[in-house]
């Protein structure tokens, strides 16, 4: 079981560092989504964007590495469970045609009720990770137990983040060439 733990809590930390990479890069459309919805005062709408930001990224590296997982399960469940208030709040209002804003992995889609199913099943991924939480492949066993070798699990993390981010940077090159060579056919 610690071995699915540890599938799901890398899951998530890709998830969540897809999307900070994703809003990082063109923070103006994501601030412009935060005010889009329409549920915090104008005024405070930088702000919590920049503390979104944070918070994700806090999270993203907590569950990449296992480093205070327990606090990264934490915020990821609470950021997921805000995310998902403010899009059932936007669909009650009739408010469909505005982007989930979530970037990275997750896509970027209009809200809609999938949106909230979606949002409800990384929750409980997060949840089943807090459960089965052995602290297998994390520093945060190798902290507590006193033992700092270097082991196949921790390579295995090491490398599989490696090769992941690279993939990701490949994405989003391919992604910035489509676009630009869209620019100069239209």
């Amino acid at each position: 079981m610690e071995e699915l733990g540890l599938l799901f809590r890398l899951i998530l930390a890709f998830l969540f560092l897809s999307t900070f990479i994703s809003k990082i890069r063109d923070i103006g459309t994501h601030l412009s989504i935060v005010r889009a919805y329409q549920i915090i005062p104008y005024s405070w709408s930088k702000g919590f964007t920049y503390l979104d930001l944070g918070l994700q990224v806090t999270v993203a590296v907590s569950l990449l590495i296992g480093l205070f997982t327990t606090l990264g399960l934490s915020l990821a469940i609470l950021l997921l469970g805000v995310y998902t208030l403010a899009i059932s709040i936007n669909l009650a209002k009739g408010r469909k045609k505005i982007s989930c804003g979530c970037g990275g992995m997750a896509g970027n889609h209009f809200l809609s009720w999938k949106l909230v199913l979606r949002n409800l099943v990384f929750i409980s991924l997060a949840v089943c990770v807090g459960q089965w939480n052995g602290g297998w492949a994390s520093v945060d066993h190798y902290l507590l137990s006193g033992s700092f070798e270097i082991t196949n699990e921790v390579m295995a993390i090491f490398f599989s983040s490696v090769c992941i981010s690279l993939l990701m940077a490949i994405s989003g090159e391919i992604s910035t060439f489509k676009h630009i060579l869209g620019k100069r056919q239209g």
